[in-house]
C-alpha cells in the first residue's frame, strides 16, 4: 500500500470518530431497502443543487491545513441528468474525499458493491477512485479508479460485510493532482 494510500485509511477512519460537522447533510438520507437488494443513495445522481461548495446528501473531507480543492455541481460535464459532482485539487494534499453515511442494517454477511460513472482530466499517478469504508481491519477497499485523462467510464468496488463492522461509508477520493467527476452512483447487494 503506497503512503498516501495509508494516510488515507488512518484518516477517514479518525474522521469518523470525531465530531467536524459535514459540508452538507441530507437528515431523510433514505435507509437501506434490502427486499430489492438496493440501498438508495441520497442524491446518487447530483441532481440537487445548493449553495456554491455544498452537495445535498453528501460531505467533502479533506487530508488537513489550508482548503485545497474547488468542488461543486458541473450542469456542462454530466454523464446523464442534469448535474455531476466535479472536484479539482488546487495545492498539494493528501487525498479530497466525497462521501457518505449509509445504514448497516440487514447487510452483515452480504457483500455490497459501489459503482458509479468516473471522469478524470490531467488525475496523478495516485488517482481518483471509488471507496468502501467498513471501520474494521480489511473494512477498506478502493476501486481500480482513473489516472490521466479520460472520458466517463464504469467502475465499480465490493466489499463483504462482517460483523465487526460498525459503520459504513462510501465515497470517491482524489488521492493526486487533477480534477474529476462523478455521476450515477449506485450501491446495492450483490448477493
Amino acid at each position: 500500500m503506497n503512503y498516501r494510500l495509508a494516510i488515507l485509511c488512518v484518516v477517514v477512519v479518525l474522521a469518523g470518530c470525531g465530531k467536524e460537522k459535514p459540508a452538507s447533510t441530507n437528515p431523510t438520507a433514505p435507509a437501506a431497502n434490502t427486499s430489492d437488494n438496493k440501498s438508495a443513495v441520497a442524491n446518487a445522481d447530483f441532481e440537487q443543487a445548493a449553495a456554491p461548495g455544498e452537495i445535498p446528501g453528501w460531505h467533502f473531507l479533506q487530508h488537513a491545513g489550508a482548503k485545497s480543492y474547488d468542488i461543486g455541481i458541473d450542469s456542462k460535464v454530466v454523464f446523464a441528468g442534469h448535474g455531476s459532482f466535479w472536484v479539482k485539487r488546487t495545492q498539494p494534499q493528501v487525498y479530497g474525499s466525497l462521501v457518505q453515511d449509509l445504514p448497516l442494517a440487514g447487510l452483515v454477511g452480504k457483500t455490497v458493491e459501489l459503482s458509479a460513472m468516473l471522469k478524470s482530466g490531467d488525475v496523478g499517478a495516485d488517482g481518483w477512485k471509488l471507496f468502501i469504508n467498513g471501520y474494521s481491519p480489511n473494512g477498506l477497499v478502493y476501486s481500480p479508479g482513473l489516472t490521466g485523462s479520460h472520458d466517463w467510464q464504469h467502475d465499480s468496488v465490493r466489499l463483504k460485510i462482517t460483523p465487526f463492522m460498525q459503520r459504513l461509508t462510501i465515497g470517491v477520493t482524489l488521492l493526486d493532482s487533477g480534477s474529476a467527476w462523478v455521476d450515477n452512483v449506485e450501491f446495492h447487494v450483490v448477493d
